[in-house]
């Protein structure tokens, strides 16, 4: 059919449903620059149309997932005595001297580096990144009197019992799931909250619960400490993980409703705010709060009110998607971080709006994890919550971006804070290793990178971090290990644009125009921020065709035919605007914020799937990968006649599609020992959230849904208007239209 013609290169005409091709996934470096070469000087930079900076991933796995520590410690490495930047595999060598890498400046050699034979074989000699370690306590006694609270790990899991029975029971197998992948050696406590506060004893065989209502004020009426003291209340898992086991069972909802219309208030903001103090009054521990919640917060401190029906329309206006941001919730984040704390929030939404948005701030200024699920059915709870535990995790963490001569970061984003003293240095209160930063670069001087012709463009990144290493032989013993990350990178120089657009990484340029534009929708508006997407893409297009097209005299190319790594941007700009992110129409205030939130935290080639997702096709059930072409959205890439499986991957959704020759032929849904289902099986485990599956077919209500995830199609309830950014209601061809008028009018103006 037309997808095989397409895949082995046939004719024009079936050329056109294979999307333009995806960078293959990127490994085992913590830096991602968007052009891999750096712009000579500000006005290549500038002709080009192009951001130009680097995605950071602190905690980016390596091949080798158990360094060697303990070659050199971090403080005998030699650094610069001019710009501190550590001794890197880039740098030149001398009879007596080492020269940095970054700025030039000659240093004293030390006896372990006088030969090339010796710093061949030595660790922070390597290219990629280097593992070393700054401090480590050993502790075999959690409870301890000498130990610091840093060196203390505690989870405290709070789960709203508010709502129907069938969410409760979902929670608690959420909470069993997290409990398996907690360390034996980390504490647990456990808060249910309805109406009030119930704080659970689970230091013997059969669970107390102690609960406390709200005073006059709305917060709890007794301080948490006076009904069970923190050592008390967190018990460590290595000891009681029977007792914890049996508490999570004796969980049940506060008073049975039937349904979700008989959900009882919630007093979410009260509990965050109880427990809050508890740790203020005494700092016993390094504190990860996860919540896992149901429902609005409804009662006391925290209260939100649910969106009214005009909302879509005020959300075009001012702020984040139009909603007033909670004030109590942002003086809770910055109690967070004065704790120096985490705050991880599972939203598994029973009815309505539960209030996503206004949780961001308590959530992403510590670096904490968000999930949300439109619903039980759609939920992959206990999955997520064992990811997110069980996945290597910083605490108390600086990030330092140094840059050779000539360009310096501009700005970064993320969830992470400038220190207020020192330049380029951040901290991260806490971060995973799906975490991800950027910053943007700009020049220092009016020369660009050529002013000091003995250095290369060359970035470094520093990231000192603690992390809790359990020790394989004690029971409950544990390292608490404070290690640094290094990693290096050089790139050539681009001298003119043609450069620059052959060596974009298309994937890291879309991350930091994410970031630009969530900026956008906070401050201005929604409305702004699709204008300044569309300003983008229109500059990028004129200055493309300025360099390319006039020199060959040919027509505008909207396309950019001639550089594969352009390709995929016009199709993410599109995706972006079609996408639940910018869509204020069809996407709750919920699905909004929290796929602004995966954009603004996760690594690029994630969010390259939520901007324009994978479609792609199996030749058939024993086929285990998918044809290396993916598709255009379009039901024109969708071939009825053949009965091949189709695959849209949208990061947190997997479609299975069968057309009309596979639902006539192939067992539905796929059996569990086919290839389709051990590929989804492979992708579900390497994903940082576990996607939800859907099993559709051609014909029925299920094959609508696939549908309309066919983003390139004009959509069913387009609105018609003329404004360039809505064309992306009218499908794809459209937009494109639309494109060429703006650039050509651009062009014609500049």
């Amino acid at each position: 059919g037309d997808c095989r013609r397409a895949a082995e290169g046939g004719d024009m005409a079936s050329q056109s449903v294979a999307a333009p091709h995806r960078a293959a996934p990127v490994f085992g470096t913590m830096l991602r620059p968007s052009l891999k070469r750096t712009p000579e000087a500000a006005p290549v930079k500038d002709s080009a149309g192009l951001p130009w900076g680097c995605s950071v991933t602190p905690l980016a796995p390596t091949m080798d997932s158990h360094p060697n520590l303990s070659t050199i410690s971090a403080e005998d490495v030699p650094r610069c005595c001019e710009c501190f930047a550590y001794i890197n595999a880039y740098c030149m060598f001398e009879r007596r001297a080492w020269l940095c890498s970054l700025c030039g400046t000659r240093n004293d050699l030390g006896q372990r580096y006088q030969t090339s034979m010796q710093r061949a074989g030595l660790e922070e000699m390597q290219r990629g990144i280097v593992d070393l370690l700054e401090e480590c306590v050993e502790v075999q006694d959690i409870h301890s009197p000498d130990l610091k609270p840093e060196e203390r790990p505690a989870v405290v899991a709070v789960v709203d019992v508010s709502g129907t029975e069938e969410f409760v029971e979902f929670a608690k197998s959420g909470l069993l799931a997290l409990l398996e992948a907690l360390p034996e050696a980390c504490l647990f406590g456990v808060v249910t909250v309805d109406e009030g506060v119930s704080v659970l004893d689970m230091r013997g065989d059969l669970p107390h619960s102690f609960t406390v209502g709200l005073n006059a004020e709305g917060e709890v009426a007794v301080p948490l400490s006076d009904v069970l003291p923190v050592d008390c209340m967190l018990v460590q898992v290595s000891e009681h993980k029977d007792h914890i086991i049996a508490a999570i069972d004796s969980i049940s909802p506060s008073s049975n409703p039937q349904g979700p219309a008989a959900q009882q208030g919630l007093a979410f903001g009260p509990c965050v705010d109880g427990l809050l103090e508890m740790f203020e009054e005494d700092s016993y521990c390094s504190l990860r709060i996860v919540g896992v919640v149901g429902h609005v917060p409804s009662m006391g401190v925290g209260t939100l009110s649910p969106p009214s029906d005009g909302d879509g329309k005020k959300q075009q206006g001012k702020g984040l998607q139009g909603l007033e941001t909670s004030q109590e919730y942002e003086d809770f984040a910055s109690r967070v971080v004065g704790l120096s704390a985490c705050v991880d929030v599972f939203v598994v939404s029973e009815e309505g709006y539960v209030g996503v948005d206004a949780f961001l701030p308590l959530i992403e200024r510590v670096g904490g994890t968000l999930m949300f699920y439109p619903s039980i059915g759609a939920s992959t709870l206990p999955t997520d919550l064992f990811k997110a535990f069980s996945r290597p995790f910083a605490t108390g963490a600086l990030l330092r971006l140094r840059c050779s001569s000539g360009f310096r970061v501009a700005r970064a984003y993320g969830h992470l804070s400038a220190d207020e003293q020192y330049e380029n240095l951040y901290h991260v209160a806490c971060c995973h290793s799906d975490s991800s930063f950027a910053v943007d670069f700009e020049f220092d001087n009016p020369s660009g990178v050529v002013a000091n012709l003995d250095v290369h463009p060359t970035i470094q990144v520093a990231f000192s971090y603690t992390c809790i290493v359990p020790v394989s032989d004690g029971e409950g013993a544990y390292q608490v290990q404070r290690r640094l990350r290094i990693e290096t990178v050089r790139t050539d120089i681009g001298r003119q644009a043609l450069e620059l657009y052959s060596s974009v990484d298309a994937e890291v340029v879309m991350s930091l125009l994410c970031h630009k534009i969530i900026g956008a929708i906070k401050n201005e508006g929604l409305a702004e921020a699709r204008m300044l997407l569309q300003d983008w893409l229109v500059i990028l297009t004129a200055r493309y065709n300025q360099h390319v097209m006039r020199r060959t005299g040919s027509g505008m190319d909207t396309s950019f035919a001639k550089f594969s790594a352009l390709q995929m941007l016009p199709k993410m700009v599109y995706g972006m605007l079609r996408g639940k992110m910018m869509d204020s129409t069809r996407a709750s205030r919920d699905e909004r914020a929290f796929f602004r939130h995966i954009c603004s935290s996760m690594r690029p080639e994630f969010v390259s799937l939520l901007m324009y997702p994978r479609l792609s096709f199996f030749d058939d059930l024993d086929a285990t990968l998918p044809n290396d072409n993916s598709l255009i959205l379009s039901h024109a890439a969708i071939d009825q006649d053949s009965p091949h499986l189709y695959l849209l991957d949208s990061l947190t959704e997997l479609l299975v599609f069968y057309p009309r020759a596979a639902k006539a032929s192939v067992p539905f849904p796929p059996p569990v020992d086919s290839g389709i289902r051990s590929y989804i099986q492979a992708t579900k485990d390497d994903r940082p959230l576990c996607p939800h599956v859907y099993n559709c077919s051609e014909g029925d209500a299920s094959g609508l849904d696939f549908s309309a995830r066919l983003w390139e199609d004009r959509h069913l309830n387009a609105p018609q208007s003329t404004e360039w950014a809505i064309a992306s209601e009218q499908g794809y061809d459209e937009f494109m239209k639309a494109l060429k008028e703006e650039v050509k009018g651009f062009m014609d103006s500049s």
